[in-house]
């Protein structure tokens, strides 16, 4: 009996629920993009951080662009169903919604705004180590 990788098994299926739960971050994270560049003050509230000296908003312009790129980079690999990449770059990823975590800590403490961005590093890594889960499958011996 001979055991190889199971290059079916390196991909990622688009009906397959790990493809959905790994889908949810990068349109989630094109979405607040967008709402940061079309309403900076609402967006920076959801934040945790409200800002609302129309002189701020091109930082608040800069967060969106940062997150739609986020976004995108993710995309074509999760479309073109590579599993590893996508596994690599969610789990690079995870220092952005970590990072926002500790500058909401350091300005607010505990705020409810922590959570989601941590929760949201949590969540990340979760599917980042179901997308590096190695598959094998057994050949029969011919």
């Amino acid at each position: 009996m001979k055991i190889t990788p199971d290059v079916a098994g390196l991909m990622l299926r688009r009906g397959s629920l790990l493809f959905w739960c790994t889908l949810v971050v990068p349109v989630a994270i094109i979405a607040i993009g967008i709402n940061f560049i079309l309403n900076p003050a609402g967006a920076s509230a959801g934040f945790g951080i409200p800002i609302h000296d129309p002189a701020a908003f091109p930082f608040m312009w800069i967060k969106g662009i940062r997150d739609i790129f986020s976004g995108l980079v993710v995309l074509p690999f999760l479309l073109k169903a590579d599993r590893r990449t996508t596994a690599t770059l969610f789990a690079i990823s995870i220092v952005v919604p970590f990072g926002d975590g500790l500058v909401i800590l350091r300005h607010l403490g505990f705020a409810p705004p922590i959570y989601i961005h941590w929760g949201t590093a949590l969540y990340m890594m979760i599917v980042a180590a179901f997308l590096l889960r190695k598959q094998n499958t057994i050949e029969g011996v011919s």
